[in-house]
């Protein structure tokens, strides 16, 4: 495999275990009161899986850009290619992630009152990604604006995985009210998400011509319209599939699943696009 390559299924790991770790410890602080305590030990437990495999994953990062460095497989273990990544802006994002996933890990271990605390650890990884790259290099306001986008983002990711196994064991009462109230704040979590994503856009690309005229422009359009897809798959799940589901609807929360398993693919496409043009392009003004 190219080591650019692996670069880029590497970041792409990060963004899913990072992102679901930090979101699924929100998931349980807003709907672990909703849910029986065999549910609650079913989303802890893959919180905590996140959490370590994001740790790994973390680590794994700097070995696979230490091999892009060296271009060959050899350089991942080159001290001097680590340490000069390490030197740099990936460095202090590393230091920050890792230190976040460690509190948010033994929190998640922990369970009961130190969910407060995996919240302040959740806070840590997901600014760390606004340390580095090019957001990390263009000052305070890009990193504002990526934390709020991913903060947004760290809500709907980490909720697709505990949803879809409440859509297949819940009671379909308890399952409509928790949907209902995540779509309810979806609605606001959805809004900084767009807000701040189109405010960043805007500040690494400089004008609309950018869009269409840099690889890097071609390839955010290519994440907004998978973005588009996953905004029509929501609305469908919060007008349509969450009433039927409160209804009774006979199949509705097979439907539910199915919906749920095709935002979980997209969500995967957009991270792998998105560590695509953070990694092998950038900006106009770099290209």
């Amino acid at each position: 495999m190219d080591t650019s390559v692996a670069v880029v299924a590497v970041k792409a790991l990060v963004y899913f275990t990072c992102l679901t770790a930090a979101g699924g410890a929100l998931f349980l602080v807003l709907f672990g009161g909703q849910m029986v305590q065999a549910e609650r030990q079913n989303v802890l437990r893959f919180a905590r899986a996140m959490a370590v495999l994001a740790l790994y994953a973390t680590m794994a990062r700097v070995l696979s850009l230490s091999a892009m460095l060296g271009d060959e497989w050899a350089s991942a273990w080159d001290e001097t290619l680590i340490r000069m990544i390490l030197d740099g802006t990936e460095g202090r994002a590393v230091a920050a992630r890792s230190a976040g996933l460690v509190v948010l890990a033994l929190a998640l271990f922990a369970g009961g009152r130190a969910m407060a605390i995996a919240l302040v650890g959740s806070l840590a990884v997901v600014a760390s990604f606004g340390l580095t790259g090019h957001t990390g290099s263009d000052g305070p306001l890009a990193a504002s604006m990526v934390a709020l986008h991913l903060i947004a983002v760290a809500y709907w990711v980490g909720a697709l995985v505990p949803l879809y196994g409440l859509a297949g064991a819940a009671h379909q009462e308890r399952l409509a009210s928790i949907l209902t109230r995540f779509g309810n704040l979806a609605v606001g979590f959805v809004g900084t998400l767009v807000i701040a994503g189109l405010a960043l856009l805007w500040l690494l690309l400089g004008s609309v011509e950018a869009v269409v005229t840099s690889s890097y422009g071609r390839l955010v359009l290519l994440k907004l319209g998978f973005v588009t897809a996953l905004l029509l798959l929501a609305a469908i799940n919060k007008l349509r599939l969450t009433p039927a589901v409160a209804a009774g609807q006979a199949g509705a929360w097979q439907h539910l699943r199915i919906s749920i398993a095709a935002e979980i693919a997209l969500v995967l496409a957009i991270f792998v696009v998105t560590a695509a043009f953070t990694t092998i392009t950038g900006p106009p003004e770099m290209e």
